[in-house]
């Protein structure tokens, strides 16, 4: 009878082993579970406010998004590297005016890989541009996909962002 007390002691020893152990699982789980919220919601802000930048003309906004050594692929054209490249390619100072009339997008896709995330957007972007007697207009319908990398601080920035023109309407 001795034996079946130390047997079933064992086995609720190793029974409550068990669920804490599970529990310190759950508890983790919970908490990279929280982090990735936490992070993805970071990301769709950054999403947010870079339509929000190009939709109020905001230079500096739009900018501050990006880590210093981004890169850009345009549609059709060279890569683009550099913050300060990006800058000269997007904001030129050179008495034009490009405006955006209209700006919608919409996350298809959201991938995290440790320090980095993916997004897949569609969007719809209607715009102007204007130089001495030159004006015209365009509407672009794309697939985005853009990278984000973790900083040091543990914030978020654009890292690389590439566009495809699925349909160029000129307006």
């Amino acid at each position: 009878m001795g034996s079946i007390i130390v047997n079933d002691f064992g086995k609720v020893y190793w029974l409550l082993a068990l669920l804490i152990i599970s529990g310190c699982y759950d508890q983790n789980n919970l908490e990279t579970d929280k982090s990735l919220r936490r992070d993805e919601n970071v990301i769709r802000q950054i999403h947010s406010d870079y339509v929000k930048g190009w939709l109020e003309n905001d230079e500096e906004k739009i900018m501050g998004l990006f880590e210093e050594n981004s890169m850009i692929q345009p549609n059709k054209l060279n890569p683009i590297e550099g913050k300060e490249n990006i800058r000269s390619f997007w904001f030129p100072k050179d008495n034009s005016i490009t405006t955006i009339n209209d700006f919608k997008t919409e996350i298809i896709s959201f991938n995290m890989l440790d320090s980095l995330a993916v997004t897949t957007h569609t969007s719809i972007l209607d715009w102007s541009y204007q130089k001495d007697s030159t004006a015209f207009g365009m509407i672009q319908r794309g697939i985005n996909t853009t990278v984000y990398r973790r900083q040091n601080d543990r914030s978020w920035k654009i890292w690389r962002s590439m566009w495809t023109d699925i349909e160029r309407v000129p307006n």
